[in-house]
């Protein structure tokens, strides 16, 4: 019975050895220890240790060969791969970073048609389109006269607002939603009990003020919102 490679490396010893350690120079003067660093000096470690016994454990060498020889093909496959791609592949070390820019797809991204079409969208500045009570309001409007075989009338010329306008507004309003918020707090009843509806609804106000301001203003908003809907509710 012939005896299997792993036997024939460890009884060879030095000279086995010696060609596994030029291999690795050879990979170092190729630059590619840039390649797998972490797996190279993985390598080159086991070497030197290998290097430094008398005798090497039984198997040893022949691990060293198949992970060298492993690492050997992995570098010359992605060397092969940028050549053909017309990649230059003066850096090793920018092998894996260039192999996952070659396999990431053509094709563009779903969003890239959401996005196109939401940069062409037309600008629109007027605080009325903004208002969603407003925008709900104007589109009842037209599906009446449109049932009534009527068109709506167009709508007046339109002045673009200036920025600081627009600016000073929206700082007004978050001022007068802060100050109903501190009224709203400052209001509560002294002799309430701490199951009180209002106490607790004041406590849960001033929680919600500490963790995030302006999370606070938008539901402050947003109840102002409900509240108009539910004027114009008709009554029963």
């Amino acid at each position: 019975m012939h005896p299997d490679r792993s036997q024939q490396l460890d009884n060879a010893d030095g000279p086995v050895l010696d060609a596994l350690t030029a291999r690795l120079e050879a990979l170092r003067k190729q630059g590619a220890e840039h390649f797998d660093p972490v797996q190279f000096r993985y390598l080159a470690s086991l070497a030197q240790r290998l290097a430094a016994l008398a005798q090497p454990p039984a198997g040893s060498q022949h691990k060293l060969d198949s992970q060298l020889a492993a690492y050997e093909a992995t570098f010359s496959q992605a060397k092969e791969t940028l050549q053909r791609a017309g990649v230059p592949t003066d850096h090793p070390d920018q092998f894996r970073r260039q192999l996952r820019r070659l396999s990431q797809p053509t094709q563009p991204s779903p969003f890239a048609l959401l996005q196109q079409v939401y940069s062409a969208a037309p600008v629109d500045d007027s605080p009325e389109e903004k208002n969603t009570l407003a925008g709900l309001l104007k589109q009842q409007e037209t599906q009446v006269l449109a049932d009534n075989g009527a068109s709506a009338p167009p709508p007046p010329p339109r002045q673009r607002e200036l920025s600081a306008l627009r600016q000073l507004r929206s700082q007004r309003q978050a001022h007068q939603a802060r100050q109903r918020i501190d009224d709203a707090i400052t209001q509560t009843p002294s002799d309430a009990g701490p199951l009180n509806s209002h106490r607790l609804v004041t406590r849960s106000i001033e929680t919600l003020r500490d963790l995030s301001p302006a999370y606070l203003e938008h539901f402050v908003q947003y109840l102002d919102t409900l509240m108009s809907l539910e004027k114009l509710a008709p009554k029963r």
